[in-house]
């Protein structure tokens, strides 16, 4: 579950995502996942960035008025490739929350992937000393910063799930 805090460097990606509800937003994560395994749009991806793993990007946009956010599969852009077909996403620097689970059932990833965010949001925040820089409800996303899923089999359609999200967090004024 909690790992502990780590410093990320400035980190440039690549990718495609879509815009998905608050609520009720992890078939569609998933489905995501499914559709660019499915079409290997994964593998491209990360051919023409050089890099040799996607990860997941939660909410590097949020929409209040709509109650949507963005989610995006990306590469770091190891070889600084432009492209028309994928999206530019930069992550600033900063301090990130480490968070890890594994299910070794692919029926349970729902739950798995549920229960890190419970602990994370449910516990973790509320007791420790930093605040969230993705508060849908009230902030929206702050600008640069995004959670970050990274999937160790590759992706989240594969078993043992074994995941973790790197949530960026500042100290509590």
């Amino acid at each position: 579950m909690y790992k502990g805090l780590v410093q990320l460097p400035e980190t440039k990606y690549l990718g495609f995502g879509i815009m998905m509800p608050w609520e009720n937003n992890l078939e569609i994560q998933f489905g995501l996942w499914q559709q660019a395994v499915d079409f290997k749009k994964i593998e491209a991806l990360k051919e023409l960035c050089g890099s040799e793993q996607a990860i997941g990007i939660f909410c590097y946009r949020c929409d209040e008025k709509t109650q949507t956010f963005s989610y995006h599969i990306a590469c770091e852009n190891k070889n600084k490739a432009v492209s028309a077909e994928f999206e530019e996403l930069k992550i600033d620097a900063g301090t990130f929350a480490q968070f890890e689970n594994t299910c070794q059932n692919f029926s349970d990833r729902f739950k798995a992937y549920n229960d890190l965010c419970d602990e994370i949001w449910g516990k973790w925040l509320p007791n420790s000393d930093y605040i969230s820089l993705i508060e849908l409800e009230t902030l929206g996303s702050v600008e640069g910063y995004a959670s970050l899923e990274v999937y160790k089999t590759g992706n989240p359609t594969a078993v043992p799930y074994q995941f973790e999200i790197l949530l960026p967090v500042k100290r509590k004024s």
